[in-house]
């Protein structure tokens, strides 16, 4: 047997073998626990690499080199040449089938006549078989290439270094999951959740939003998992997993199994992550919080909260393990039943074809970018309304029901770049989708669709093309359903769509097209067409069209659209129009348009305009927009006016937008007048602004003079905050350190020092030592606090932990004491956690040592956290110490720590500390559970304040769950005493059943 029959009859046969294999492993994982998701993952993965080699092995018995006859090959069918648009296709002869001749002795064929005649049915269908797989696993090469390329530009592309931090916590998560490689961490603008790629030289990526929207702990937990993939090699077996996909693509078996070897593998990383962590609930509150920001990872990419099974049968397993969901049938059974009646009815077909019967090939056009025809007008010197009535016609010759009709026009002499207004289609950069109006140089946006310029038989150019969508209403009338304007290079999706060509035209020619277009349409398209309109550049002729719209009683976001029109016609008519909205337009967002528009005008005279809206328009909103307008006119008469107007306007907005404006001035023009306002003007958040923008417009050096003289003169003390925090920002060198070291030891005012601290936080190493030195040595209680906070933010643990150590026990301050113990517990280091045990069990300060009990709580060595907090509830001679302990226990959430709450709720000696756990049990456990406690309390005749504890705590159940248990010691507590308080207590109730039971005891 030649290798294209025994390729052939191993696809086949893998049919039954890669099903027999599946069910073979659905029965053993069926039988196997949820939990041992080590062993599942095993499994999963033998069954996987058995199906790739099950078809390798029956090739390689099939397989005999043929020396009896040769099979003649048999020839795909012939595509023909597109053919020209508006030309008949001409006619091809058929080319004469090719017939294979298959020679089989019966003999040789293992099993009975049936098997030999169902062997003589199937061989002509192998060569096309084999064809199939083959286009079936280039086309996955393609995907899976892609995959590892767009993964690969994932280390690279919108990545930057971590906080110093995160580095820290890395680099003591790889020493406690023993990863034996050098693992990199990178902050990724890219994706959105964290992800692992590349196996020798692996790296995570954590996104952005990552950093801000999850905790820190909730962030650990999620390296965790990301470090449990780089330590199993989890890469690397899933570049394997994908090739095997691919090339058994066709066996819905496979996809099965690979599906099973994805979610045991996430499974084995969340039962690392969880032992690193100790907390379950904190790995799934990770989960889930990454869930809600989470997108498509590359497929060579193993991210935490992607490609392992549903996040709710995750969050199940680690929560609920028995109630783990097992598939005794899986899925894909009902579609390998719908493969293989296809693979049948294909091979069915086989011998037809070979026997050359004609076959229809249907091919899907899952793109729809390119127009479906063309039809370029044949004469583009006639008239464009001709044209235009031309392109009409033809659609409805042709019977189109939706088609686009196009043209270009001279770019107007005022536009300086590309431009493109298309609000239903997006432009997409870096994965940020954008729509609208855009105007720029475009370079690293990407538009989707064709070029323009082979379909209008022309090559490309600076012009503006118009293109209008049309589609047929109810009544077989064309309305305009799409507008799109855009530089004549830009590509565009026509989504299958007949395109009329029309050519070029002048603008009195377009004009007149688009105006009655805008007659015509009562929808939001109304908006594009003020676009179409604006760009033309014959400003004699828009001008007055858009002053009609702008004054007419459109919509608002159509008028306004006109008006940011209008500022690009450098005529006194706008300039005019502009005035007039921006004073008397009663629409808000229309004056601000307008104002907005006077700005961008070009014309001189517009100058004149936007400095008297800027001085006297009828709103701060306006006036702000005039103002910066203003920041556009390198003149000195806008340079006196917007010194004016930072001193004089009503609106302290309005005077920020002008000091912000004059640092934004051509050449720095309005500098030397930000300095001034700095040091002069009378409103503090004016001054601030001036600072922010002196630091942002200065160089660095003269920066740094001017700041430092802020910092220290200015006589309100937000000002000389905003000083400090814009020098940090700006000269982060070690001269500045020693200025803001200076400033938090000696400043006047203690924002101010507190300011100086944090800043100095910002500067790194730079500023560091200082920190240390203010946090053991500074007179101010409250600035040490702040210090202890920075350092717990911004120094590495290994440098952090001995001074918070040295602070938590000598400071003379308890509340920085207890700042000390709660930033131990961020550091989330072995040796702090230490440190916290002895602070809980015997530091001297009852404060700093619920402090600690509060933190180990928090922790999430849930574990451990147990047996230390029983023994300090249970043991501490303080009942403060011991409440908080109870307390504490309660909030982990944790059936062993509602345990131990229940039993010093029942045999505890201090009363005080047996009412907290009373009440925490309340809280904490299901009301069944806690119903049960308190009637065991309650029948050991406890002293008055704790079964008033108990009565107190079953009427705030939730849901009035005690109320029944309530009214049933009301009525039959063997102790009179108890009886009468539970009574008062139901009377004090508003539920119905408490007041029903009070009222019938009252009876007489």
């Amino acid at each position: 047997m030649n290798a294209t029959r025994a390729l052939g009859w191993a696809l086949i046969h893998f049919l039954w073998q890669g099903a027999a294999l599946a069910v073979l492993l659905g029965v053993v994982l069926a039988i196997t626990r949820s939990t041992a998701a080590r062993t599942r993952y095993a499994l999963s993965t033998v069954t996987l690499v058995a199906m790739l080699v099950s078809p390798i092995v029956t090739v390689a018995r099939l397989y005999q080199p043929a020396a009896v006859a040769t099979i003649p090959s048999i020839q795909p069918p012939s595509v023909s040449d597109a053919v020209p648009v508006g030309q008949p296709a001409p006619h091809r002869a058929a080319p004469a089938p090719s017939v294979g001749v298959v020679i089989t002795n019966a003999a040789t064929q293992p099993g009975g006549p049936e098997v030999v005649e169902l062997s003589a049915w199937l061989e002509p269908a192998l060569p096309w078989l084999v064809v199939a797989w083959i286009g079936g696993v280039l086309l996955l090469s393609v995907r899976l290439a892609h995959g590892w390329i767009a993964a690969r530009r994932l280390r690279t592309n919108g990545t930057r270094s971590v906080p110093v931090a995160l580095q820290g916590v890395l680099v003591r998560l790889v020493a406690r999951l023993r990863v034996n490689r050098p693992v990199r961490l990178l902050e990724s603008l890219l994706v959105e959740v964290p992800a692992v790629i590349g196996w020798l030289r692996p790296v995570i990526l954590v996104p952005t939003s990552a950093l801000t929207g999850l905790t820190p702990q909730q962030l650990e937990v999620l390296l965790a998992h990301e470090l449990a993939h780089v330590r199993r090699h989890d890469y690397l077996v899933n570049v394997i997993q994908c090739v095997i996909e691919t090339l058994l693509f066709y066996h819905p078996a496979v996809w099965w199994v690979s599906r099973r070897v994805r979610d045991e593998r996430e499974h084995c990383c969340d039962d690392l992550a969880v032992q690193v962590c100790g907390d379950p609930e904190l790995y799934v509150s990770a989960l889930v919080g990454m869930e809600r920001i989470r997108s498509a990872a590359p497929r060579l990419a193993l991210a935490a909260t992607g490609g392992g099974g549903s996040l709710l049968h995750r969050v199940r397993r680690l929560i609920l393990p028995t109630t783990a969901h097992r598939e005794f049938f899986p899925r894909w059974a009902a579609g390998f039943a719908g493969v293989a009646a296809v693979t049948i009815g294909l091979l069915a077909s086989g011998g037809g074809r070979v026997a050359g019967q004609p076959t229809e090939v249907l091919r899907a056009d899952t793109t729809r970018m390119t127009p479906d025809t063309v039809l370029r007008h044949p004469d583009p010197s006639q008239p464009l309304a001709q044209r235009w009535d031309w392109a009409g016609t033809q659609a409805r010759q042709l019977n189109k029901r939706s088609y686009w009709i196009g043209y270009t026009i001279s770019p107007p002499s005022w536009l300086e770049h590309s431009m493109y207004v298309d609000r239903g289609m997006e432009v997409k950069r870096q994965g940020v989708s954008m729509s609208g109006r855009l105007f720029g140089d475009f370079q690293g946006l990407m538009f989707r669709g064709v070029r323009l310029a082979p379909l209008a038989g022309t090559n490309d150019s600076d012009d503006i093309a118009i293109l209008f969508g049309f589609s047929t209403d109810p009544s077989g009338k064309a309305v305009v359903s799409h507008v799109r304007i855009a530089s004549f290079y830009l590509p565009m999706d026509f989504r299958g769509k007949t395109l009329f060509w029309l050519g070029g035209a002048s603008d009195a020619q377009s004009l007149p097209v688009i105006e009655g277009l805008f007659a015509a349409t009562q929808s939001e398209l109304r908006e594009e067409l003020v676009s179409a309109l604006g760009i033309h550049g014959s400003s004699d002729a828009v001008v007055p069209i858009l002053q009609r719209i702008l004054t007419g009683r459109d919509r608002t976001d159509v008028r306004a659209q006109a008006a940011e029109w209008l500022g690009f016609h450098p005529t006194r008519a706008a300039v005019i129009a502009l005035s007039a909205a921006a004073r008397k337009d009663a629409t808000g967002d229309v004056r601000r348009e307008a104002a907005e528009g006077l700005g961008e005008n070009t014309l001189p005279a517009a100058t004149d305009s936007v400095i008297a809206i800027a001085k006297t328009g009828p709103d701060a909103d306006t006036r702000r927009e005039a103002v910066e307008g203003l920041g556009q006119k390198d003149s000195e008469v806008a340079l006196a006016a917007l010194i004016s107007i930072a001193r004089t306007d009503p609106s302290e907005d309005v005077q920020r937008q002008a000091v912000e404006t004059l640092g934004e001035m051509p050449n720095g023009r309005g500098l030397n007048a930000v300095r001034d306002i700095v040091r002069t003007h009378p409103r503090p958040d004016v001054r601030r602004e001036a600072v922010e923008t002196l630091g942002e417009k200065l160089p660095p050096a003269e920066a740094v003079t001017v700041l430092k003289s802020i910092a220290t003169g200015d006589p309100n003390s937000d000002v000389r905050r905003a000083a400090v925090e814009t020098l940090g920002e700006h000269a982060p060198t070690a001269e500045t350190a020693r200025f803001l070291s200076d400033l938090a030891n000696n400043d006047r005012n203690e924002d101010v020092q507190r300011e100086a601290v944090e800043t100095l936080g910002e500067l790194g190493d730079l500023g560091m030592p200082a920190i240390f030195e203010m946090a053991r040595t500074h007179p101010s209680s409250d600035i040490r606090r702040d210090a202890v906070e920075t350092i717990g933010d911004k120094a590495p643990p290994s440098q952090a932990l001995d001074l918070l150590a040295r602070i938590a026990r000598t400071d003379r301050d308890p509340d920085v004491q207890r700042e000390a113990v709660e930033t131990l517990g961020q550091l989330q280091d072995d040796r702090a956690y230490n440190l916290l045990v002895e602070f809980a069990r015997t530091h001297p300060v009852s404060d700093v040592r619920r402090e600690a009990i509060e933190t180990l709580g928090e922790s999430g060595r849930t574990d451990s956290v147990i047996a230390i907090l029983d023994d300090v509830a249970r043991n501490a001679s303080d009942p403060d110490v011991a409440r908080k302990a109870v307390e504490t226990l309660g909030d982990l959430h944790d059936h062993r720590a509602l345990a131990l709450v229940g039993r010093i709720a029942r045999s505890q000696v201090n009363v005080d500390v047996r009412r907290a756990a009373i009440e925490t049990y309340g809280e904490s456990a299901p009301s069944d559970s806690a119903i049960a406690l308190f009637r065991l309390i309650l029948g050991g005749n406890p002293p008055e304040d704790v079964y008033n504890e108990v009565l107190e705590t079953l009427e705030e159940l939730d849901g009035g769950a005690g109320i029944p248990t309530l009214i049933d010691v009301a009525r039959s507590h063997p102790n009179h005493e108890i009886r009468a308080a539970a009574l008062r207590r139901l009377a004090e109730s508003d539920d119905p059943r408490a007041q029903k039971v009070f009222d019938t005891v009252r009876q007489p």
